[in-house]
């Protein structure tokens, strides 16, 4: 039979009496293997049946202890559903648990996390009748478990239940205690538990490979929200390597946040084995008691209200602030636009699978990004569609988060370009390779129905099972999913959420609790470079001067001064262009660390007037020149500190081909590469793709993108797409897409269906025209192409990029040639 067929083949069995047993397992024995994931549907309390179950798990032995680890959660909730005590898929656990350490220390904490009491950190909440029903055969497991692991597993386990243990009790008091008095007692017990790890290391629930050997108490905080969860950094017990980082909560149920990151995961092995490597980034949860828990802290991230608010409260409402911290990060160019590339293919991931799984409470705290343009989502309290409320205001009320300032990094500036069409087709293709997988989603679902995980029910896998649209073909899913970017983007109320919570979190800006670590650099970091550089990472600087000032816009007018660099064994100079502002923090930094030294003085203060013009500007050109002679006359431990090297060091925006004698550059947007329709230049320019496919007595045509459309006159059109099958005198197949407003690179992302005989099709010539929509006058002709259908085959896929003929004359005569060759015909 079809491998993925058997579950409903048993669900259609006539009976499972005595006398029908034996013919539904010869079918059983009988029926070829499905893939080992599918195998676990029969695990489902619906299969009670030993025979059926022992096959499934003969079936799940096909899986490495890798593959195993990431149904781990599902399995145990397995063991609930079986007859015996000793059945196929604990000997099947406990078999992999002796060959598979991180396996063995992973089962540990789920069988735990189901029988809290027996850490004695079991919370507020008194043992459920649920848990009652299952503790005895989680014990034993547990106990056999702990029997085979070996001496040295288990004295590990112990002293990570210790460590647990006084870190619960640390917490606790933290939390009975005021504000002023918390640092003070958490370094106190912070203390205890590192004398503790000195005497006897010991390994992070988070995984045996993380063994620690103390704590650095001076980075660790604790985070002032309602749980106040502990923010810790434990010394690794191997050499010359850094802290590792992890938080400790007591209050939240973790399993939810273990659960989605689990979901993400298996998204991300799909992905991958289909080709699509959407650079995702999750961290490890673990669940070691009633609403207790260990979190990887992810290094080098920030969150986006952080990066935001880096432009004050209202930093939400603008468009630049995520690409000017990349930039910040990522100084050359290579790595820009390699953190564009990861940020671009992260937030398509993190849309599909947010959308999917209806992750809810999405502010700007809940959104982070790595310095590597990696973006990911954390805290997953709210999730299936349970959505956060302000009073009876729903505050989610989009399908995923996408805002302005994510789009402006993913389009390379304010403007839509074909760059986003990439990104509109990563979410697509993303979205459809989950569907075409979703049945395992439900699965899992289905068998954490049990586990007492708060918002998992049957309710649950029916919102994962709408979510993925199972009735739609991959074209409708994919223009659906279209829509909703285009929805979450024009959405005005998910920027409104993130400034409302800006607000609510202003009491916490400069609470100690929440500060990071002190600065290992010694405060000599510059707040626009964030790393050092030294003479030996670039090369003795022999002088600099200022050669000129430049009037900019961002978007509004300020002055950058272009700065002559010569270097030793160098033979060209390199130009640098710095503000005032930047040169005034420097000339700060350096008073604080050299306060003897004489450095002529930058005015700084209230400026009479305006200050951004050519006369202030002027004035400040010669006191930066003033500044530089005073600075490069002074000795090497001055001039040539790792201070002045990060300064001079070159930034993405140095490496830009910028002319160094232009007075002004133009303001961003006044410009374009476009010419305009009537202009030479735009003849045969500009492309649209269109998908085509035949099947079922129908002629699906997806018509995605279009780009490089050409100007009218100095405005930027608004596309739509005309369709017709040629020959048609009558124009009943014409047909047209949306309108999208002032882009030259639009995305239609709809499907048009003719019903009509492949015979017929074959006939036909398929006409695609663009035009620009005008309310108050005629619609401008864009272009057109003309695809001849004469080799469309049934069941044949096709998509391709297709010129435009931009001359509306041209475009006419090949209309006329195309009737009468087929008058003739």
């Amino acid at each position: 039979g079809e491998p993925h067929a058997l579950a409903k083949v048993l669900l259609a069995a006539h009976s499972w009496d005595m006398t029908c047993l034996p013919d539904i397992h010869s079918m059983m024995k009988n029926w070829t293997a499905p893939a080992p994931a599918d195998a676990l549907h029969l695990l489902l309390p619906s299969f009670a049946d030993t025979l059926v179950r022992s096959r499934a798990v003969h079936w799940l032995r096909g899986m490495g202890s890798d593959e195993l680890l990431a149904y781990m959660p599902q399995l145990v909730q397995a063991v609930k559903h079986e007859t015996w005590d000793n059945n196929a898929v604990v000997r099947l656990l406990l078999e992999r648990a002796i060959t598979c350490p991180r396996l063995a220390n992973h089962l540990y904490w789920l069988l735990n996390q189901c029988i809290p009491q027996q850490t004695n950190m079991s919370g507020d909440r008194e043992a459920s009748m649920l848990d009652a029903r299952y503790r005895r055969r989680l014990q034993l497991v547990t106990r056999a478990l702990m029997v085979i692991c070996g001496s040295n597993l288990e004295n590990r386990l112990l002293k990570q239940e210790a460590l647990l243990r006084s870190l619960y009790e640390t917490a606790m008091r933290i939390k009975d205690i005021k504000d002023s008095q918390r640092m003070p007692l958490l370094a106190r017990e912070l203390e205890i538990i590192n004398e503790m790890l000195k005497s006897g290391p010991t390994s992070l629930p988070l995984s045996p490979a993380l063994s620690v050997s103390g704590v650095e108490v001076r980075s660790c905080a604790y985070y002032n929200s309602f749980t106040l969860p502990l923010k810790l950094a434990f010394k690794s017990s191997e050499p010359h390597t850094s802290n590792i980082h992890a938080i400790f909560k007591v209050g939240d149920d973790l399993r939810q946040d273990m659960l989605v990151i689990q979901m993400i995961r298996l998204m991300d092995r799909l992905w991958l084995k289909a080709g699509l490597d959407l650079k995702m980034v999750t961290f490890n949860v673990v669940p070691t008691g009633d609403k207790i828990g260990v979190i990887e802290l992810v290094k080098d991230a920030d969150t986006l209200r952080k990066i935001q608010t880096e432009y004050g409260v209202t930093g939400v409402f603008q468009d630049r602030p995520i690409a000017e911290w990349l930039a910040k990060q990522n100084p050359s160019t290579l790595e820009y636009q390699r953190a564009v590339d990861n940020f671009t293919h992260s937030c398509a991931g993190y849309c599909v699978a947010t959308y999917i799984l209806g992750i809810c409470d999405r502010h700007n705290d809940n959104i982070m990004l790595k310095t590597t343009g990696h973006l990911f989502h954390i805290d997953f309290g709210k999730y299936l569609g349970d959505a956060q409320k302000f009073g009876n205001i729903k505050r989610d009320r989009t399908p995923f988060v996408l805002t302005a300032d994510m789009a402006y990094v993913i389009n390379g500036g304010d403007k839509p370009s074909d760059k986003f069409h990439n990104f509109v087709d990563l979410c697509c293709q993303a979205f459809n390779i989950i569907r075409t997988n979703g049945h395992l989603l439900l699965y899992l679902f289905a068998l954490m129905a049990s586990s007492g995980v708060g918002g998992v029910s049957w309710n649950s896998v029916m919102f994962v099972q709408k979510a993925l649209l199972q009735d739609h073909s991959p074209q409708e899913a994919g223009a659906f999913f279209a829509r909703m970017i285009q929805e979450a983007l024009k959405s005005w109320f998910t920027q409104v959420n993130f400034f409302i919570h800006n607000l609510a979190q202003l009491r916490f800006t400069n609470d100690p609790s929440i500060t990071e670590a002190s600065d290992t650099s010694g405060g000599r970091l510059l707040s626009f470079i964030p790393r050092l550089y030294t003479l030996h990472d670039e090369g003795r600087i022999i002088s600099v001067t200022v050669h000129n000032y430049q009037k900019r816009y961002n978007p509004n007018k300020f002055y950058v001064y272009i700065l002559r660099l010569d270097r030793a064994g160098h033979r060209e100079p390199s130009y640098l262009f710095r503000s005032y502002k930047e040169f005034s923090e420097f000339h700060q930094k350096l008073c604080l660390m050299f306060p003897l030294e004489p450095l002529h003085s930058l005015p700084r203060g209230v400026q009479m007037g305006r200050s951004e013009v050519s006369a202030v500007a002027a004035r400040r050109k010669m006191d930066i020149e003033l500044f530089l002679t005073a600075l490069f006359s002074l000795g090497d431990g001055t001039a040539h500190s790792d201070i002045v090297y990060t300064f001079f060091h070159p930034l993405l925006r140095d490496q830009e081909d910028i002319d160094i004698h232009l007075a002004k550059l133009k303001k961003p947007g006044t410009e374009s590469t476009l010419a305009p329709l009537d202009h030479p230049n735009s003849i045969g320019r500009g492309q649209v793709k269109v998908e085509m496919q035949y099947m079922r007595g129908q002629l699906l045509l997806m018509v995605l993108h279009a780009r490089n459309l050409a100007l009218l006159g100095t405005v930027e059109p608004s596309p739509y797409a005309k369709l017709y099958l040629l020959p048609d005198t009558n124009k009943r197949t014409k047909r047209k897409t949306r309108v999208c407003k002032k882009t030259c690179h639009p995305s239609f992302m709809e499907q048009i269906t003719y019903r009509m005989s492949l015979e017929v099709v074959q006939q036909r010539t398929l006409e695609i025209s663009l035009w620009s929509e005008d309310k108050f006058s005629e619609n401008s002709y864009l272009g057109s192409c003309y695809l001849p259908l004469k080799g469309i085959k049934h069941g044949h896929d096709s998509c391709e990029w297709f010129s435009l003929e931009h001359n509306i004359n041209t475009a006419r005569t090949r209309v006329l040639e195309m009737e009468t060759f087929f008058e003739q015909w």
